[in-house]
């Protein structure tokens, strides 16, 4: 085992950002019928994929509502009685995209003359960047994003969207104005990762209510000037839920996008010159894996010990970083269930499709924005796949994992990532 402390290290700043947290439901203890619900959920999958050829669609949580978990995480319907949500709605379509249109929508009636969040929700690495960038290259619009300190304006500070909300969203391009404009109608497409993710990290850290999920879709830092040194500083700041009118919700194959996190991480260990975690952890196969061992029995007695993990750390102690699969499935949960409680229209997008389908795959997103294409799109470099990284034998242990602990909705649209 390396030398090198994680629990040090998780407790000053992680690879990508302050800690980021996510909520996880407890789940019940006790067997469950994990194979027969993974067979079905293959062959629901397949039927799926071939009905929609390869496109996407929208989950109508009222219409259909979510079963319960195998390991007692609340469903979507069980999550409308003890809540009392109304269940009606209309239903549009949007090629071979359903999408739901609920009460939500008329927190900006006037959305023909007035300009609205539609979210992009997804778990770090799962093709964000590039579709804000595809987004504001055919449409010359600029988008937005939660996170202001990523992008600053010609003073060096962050650059809200709204007036009346200066803890955000802010322009995700501001000083690029001869390129795109700043669209003051429809929807804009709003960069959020809201919470789930933390690095180097033991599980207290990743564990959540829903509320503290949902609220952190309207966070992040920004960039402000201080008052009294009249100095750029980092605040942190929220925006109202009333904002947002829909979402876009990324998924990427859990395999690459958890390898794809580790060379995120690895990219930070050369930038910063940490060349103690560079010898440790080289970018391959062999690297990741060792990252995973030491991560894992950095915190393998807190793992144990957490009522989470109960019934189910020995099924998973051994998958190459299993926290990561952990907190990949929560998060697809619980942005399920967030999109879902705020009844707003969400887009399903695999991020595989921008290989598999690229061009509906982008007409099917700016009709759902309501934007036109006015310039050809950026060239998407297909990324790498990592499923090599793990044994035959680790990739039935996620499968399991998944079984148990994700909601039908995050199954219907993972699953067809363990058929070969």
């Amino acid at each position: 085992m390396s030398n090198i402390d994680f629990k040090s290290i998780a407790n000053g700043e992680s690879p990508r950002g302050r800690h980021q947290y996510m909520l996880l439901h407890t789940p019940k203890s006790g067997g469950t019928a994990i194979h027969t619900k993974l067979t079905f959920l293959v062959i629901l999958s397949l039927v799926i994929g071939v009905i929609l050829g390869g496109t996407w669609y929208k989950i109508d949580a009222r219409t259909d509502p979510c079963t319960q978990s195998t390991r007692g995480v609340v469903s979507i319907d069980d999550y409308l009685l003890r809540n009392q949500h109304a269940n009606g709605t209309l239903s549009t379509t949007w090629g071979n995209t359903s999408v739901t249109r609920g009460d939500s929508q008329l927190r900006n009636p006037n959305v023909d003359t007035a300009l609205s969040i539609a979210w992009l929700m997804s778990f770090p690495n799962s093709g964000t960047s590039y579709t804000s960038y595809l987004v504001r290259t055919v449409t010359g619009k600029n988008t937005a994003s939660n996170y202001g300190r990523e992008n600053l304006g010609r003073d060096g500070t962050s650059v809200p969207v709204f007036e009346d909300s200066p803890g955000g969203p802010f322009w995700s391009d501001p000083m690029n104005t001869k390129v795109v404009v700043m669209p003051d109608r429809g929807y804009l497409l709003t960069k959020t990762h809201c919470g789930g993710r933390c690095d180097l990290c033991p599980p207290e850290s990743y564990i959540e209510d829903l509320r503290i999920f949902s609220n952190r879709c309207v966070e992040g830092y920004h960039v402000v000037d201080d008052p009294a040194s009249g100095e750029p500083i980092e605040i942190f700041g929220h925006y109202s839920k009333d904002l947002v009118s829909r979402a876009v919700h990324l998924i990427r194959d859990p395999f690459d996008n958890i390898v794809s996190r580790f060379h995120l991480t690895y990219k930070h260990f050369v930038r910063n010159n940490e060349t103690d975690m560079i010898a440790a952890y080289p970018r391959s196969r062999e690297g990741f894996r060792a990252y995973c061992k030491d991560l894992g029995d950095q915190f393998y007695e807190e793992e144990e010990a957490t009522k989470e993990y109960s019934g189910l750390f020995d099924d998973v102690k051994d998958i190459p970083c299993h926290a990561e699969f952990f907190m990949y499935i929560q998060w697809h949960n619980l942005a399920f269930l967030t999109t879902w409680d705020l009844n707003i229209p969400t887009l399903i997008i695999h991020y595989e499709n921008y290989t598999h389908n690229f061009n509906q795959t982008k007409d099917t997103l700016l009709e759902f924005l309501g934007h036109e294409g006015i310039n050809e799109p950026p060239l998407f470099e297909t990324g790498k796949t990592y499923r090599e990284y793990f044994t035959d034998e680790e990739v039935r242990a996620v499968a399991n994992m998944f079984s148990q602990l994700g909601h039908s909705k995050t199954l219907a649209h993972t699953m067809h990532y363990f058929v070969q």
